[in-house]
């Protein structure tokens, strides 16, 4: 029967009659394009009569449609949300049921399984609602939809505190804050935030109102999605204190300026029932936590995807601690910053700060001692003030996951901290150790040191103030989160966000991008990770001479090659470099260079290890400082457009475009030269060479 036509049905569905016993049949939508046959490129095939559904070339034997769930009711109203339940469907097949639709005013809102209960969520107070709900059968079917049942929302309460304020800059005249709009409204609108300032670890019931920043625009209705506000009445040198409230409907008495007056009376005309709805004592919701500033001229804070050619170095190695020179290990690193620096080099990751029971740091056991195995307190601050002053951004190993104790209990365990002052409630209840008071653990436990209850609110602020010292006082700019498996990264995001959101990147070892990505979002993207995957990918390709694995579908490996915005690539790092869980060490030099060379002229933030870079001879770093000064001079930065030209055996080459200008790159043993003329050799080396053209 050619030509024979369908009739939709809607939800996808197609139906048409055919009088036959049997039939044979392929599909074709019409459009010119390639016709719909079976798997295996057959024909379709039914041989008896009935109805049936083609779906996923597959046919099944059509299902009666299915009949609409019985008594729809909400369970629950609030101000943004209506919880609605349902019975299934009468004298209908459990088996038959794929799931429920809901509807809202006619609209489908959710489609999900066989749960007989759903919560909207996201609504405005004080609004009527019609809801109807629908079976779903295996096949797809939807049945009629029962319900038409009307909900109000009830009055609007308070809105949520403000999401993500950061410091976003500061100088001698002022400090700026950014944030975004609660992720509760509570029920309306939020049209404008009030601004508090307070005295540095201040109680927040001290602080004052000293700003108000309109939150909507007047004229087109929208809600501002990023928010700032710049403090002008600072003294040079002071810090101060931060906190925003969401406000649903301004009073006349907020207003600072005249057109400040003049919106608010615009944003009254245009208010909505909800808004108008909202009781004088739930219009202003709670202070969002705090944030400090200092209004003085501080080294730029490296931002999360700032699009700057970031290079980053490892300050050190697995024995570093040893050194024993005036002014230890951290004096070896003042007596190569210039050096470093003049390569373009400008974030150092130092060692752990504090004083540890190991060598190296990652036993922690006084937060605020400095003094440690690579130097005393005034070492360190001597050199993070040597690394400001010649453009370096110093990078914090933020290691408290887990803790040492510093005294004995009276039963003879080691279970009293100092500095800050915890007991065996700050331990999780099921650290291997038995001695654990407190919660369970949110992560991997480890046993070598006692695992910290991070649910716990005291350590909670302790660590914020931690990391708030390090970043105000010791003078970090950027975090290098240890040990991320061991607790929540919901918690990691708040301590992050909690010091103004520098940029931070986690120690997660994991050969998984999928895996390394789940943790990223679960961070809320405010972390980076050190790109495992590449280095594996990496290290394979530059050994076999085979560079096929770099290419995925156009994109590079790795996080590197889906959010490159967060992917620290490396060729080495301290662990690497003595672990043989990863085969040993990378290469010889000519191997260590290509990896480099490659890093170093493509997206994503690319790190040195200290020992490449000093203690593998000075051809080796001639070659890694010609890289980084290409880099900086085209301006290759995270999200940088890589073009990939070539990715098989014996050759890789690939276009980069930078700020300035672009780089062609080559890796491997056969031969390959750009397209064009206008390129300039740059930096070359055993079985790599970089072209530019442009540049500063």
């Amino acid at each position: 029967m050619p030509g024979q036509k369908f009739t939709s049905e809607g939800n996808d569905l197609f139906t048409t009659q055919i009088s036959a016993k049997s039939i044979e049949f392929v599909c074709h939508d019409g459009t010119g394009a390639q016709w719909d046959k079976a798997p295996s490129n057959q024909n379709y095939r039914i041989g008896n009569p009935g109805n049936f559904t083609l779906k996923n070339g597959k046919i099944d034997q059509a299902l009666s449609p299915p009949r609409p769930p019985q008594f729809a009711v909400a369970t629950e109203v609030g101000s943004t949300m209506v919880s609605l339940s349902w019975n299934p469907p009468k004298d209908m097949d459990p088996s038959e049921i794929g799931g429920y639709a809901v509807y809202r005013d006619g609209e489908q809102v959710h489609k999900g399984d066989a749960t007989l209960m759903w919560v909207d969520k996201g609504l405005k107070g004080c609004i009527e609602y019609v809801y109807e709900v629908a079976t779903v059968n295996v096949q797809g079917t939807e049945s009629d939809k029962c319900g038409g049942l009307t909900v109000k929302t009830n009055i609007p309460g308070k809105p949520g505190p403000p999401a993500w304020l950061t410091v976003a800059g500061t100088s001698p005249e002022h400090i700026n804050l950014t944030w975004k709009p609660p992720q509760d409204l509570g029920g309306a609108s939020v049209t404008a935030y009030n601004v508090y300032r307070g005295a540095p670890d201040s109680h927040p019931s001290s602080a004052m109102c000293v700003g108000m920043v309109i939150g909507r625009d007047p004229n087109t209705g929208s809600d501002r999605q990023v928010l700032e506000w710049r403090d002008n009445s600072v003294k040079k040198g002071e810090s101060y204190s931060y906190y925003i409230s969401a406000v649903h409907l301004p009073d006349d008495s907020m207003a600072r300026t005249k057109s400040q007056a003049e919106m608010m009376e615009e944003l009254k005309k245009k208010a909505s029932h909800s808004l108008l709805a909202v009781d004088e004592a739930e219009n202003e919701g709670p202070l969002c936590d705090a944030v400090s500033g200092k209004a003085a001229q501080m080294l730029e804070v490296p931002r999360m995807g700032d699009r700057k050619p970031h290079i980053l170095l490892q300050a050190f190695n697995w024995d570093s601690c040893l050194n024993k020179s005036p002014g230890g290990w951290y004096g070896v690193v003042k007596g190569s910053v210039q050096k470093l620096a003049e390569s373009g080099i400008d974030m150092a990751w130092l060692p752990p700060p504090s004083d540890c029971v190991d060598e190296r740091g990652y036993l922690p056991r006084k937060w605020y001692n400095l003094n440690s195995k690579y130097g005393s307190d005034a070492d360190l601050r001597g050199l993070i003030q040597d690394l400001h002053a010649a453009g370096i951004s110093s990078v914090a190993d933020i290691v408290i996951n887990h803790r040492c104790a510093a005294e004995q209990d009276n039963q003879g365990k080691w279970t009293v901290f100092k500095e800050p002052d915890w007991e065996r409630w700050a331990i999780v209840g099921n650290d291997p150790s038995g001695l654990g008071g407190g919660a369970q653990s949110t992560g991997m436990n480890i046993e070598y040191a006692p695992d910290i209850d991070h649910t716990n609110r005291k350590i909670q602020e302790d660590a914020k103030a931690y990391m708030k010292w390090l970043m105000d006082d010791v003078g970090f700019r950027a975090l290098r989160m240890d040990f991320v498996l061991g607790y929540c990264p919901s918690f990691q995001e708040r301590y992050v966000r909690s010091v103004g959101t520098p940029y931070a990147v986690a120690e997660y070892w994991h050969g998984d991008v999928q895996v390394l990505k789940n943790y990223i979002n679960a961070t809320k993207g405010c972390v980076a990770v050190y790109d495992f995957p590449v280095y594996y990918t990496l290290k394979s390709a530059i050994h076999g001479n085979d560079f096929g694995s770099l290419n995925h579908d156009g994109r590079l490996p790795g996080v590197m090659g889906q959010d490159p915005v967060r992917s620290v690539t490396f060729v080495e790092n301290h662990d690497t470099a003595h672990l043989e869980i990863v085969g040993g060490k990378f290469g010889n030099n000519e191997q260590v260079c290509r990896a480099y060379a490659f890093i170093l002229t493509h997206s994503g933030i690319p790190s040195i290890f200290w020992s490449d870079w000093a203690d593998r001879g000075e051809n080796v770093q001639k070659q890694l400082s010609e890289l980084c000064k290409v880099r900086k001079s085209i301006g290759i930065h995270c999200e940088s457009k890589v073009s990939i030209d070539r990715a098989q055996g014996g050759l890789f080459a690939s276009y980069v475009d930078g700020t300035n200008g672009t780089v062609a790159f080559k890796m491997g043993t056969n031969d390959w030269a750009p397209k064009g003329g206008g390129w300039t050799v740059r930096a070359s080396g055993h079985e790599y060479c970089v072209w530019a053209k442009g540049g500063q």
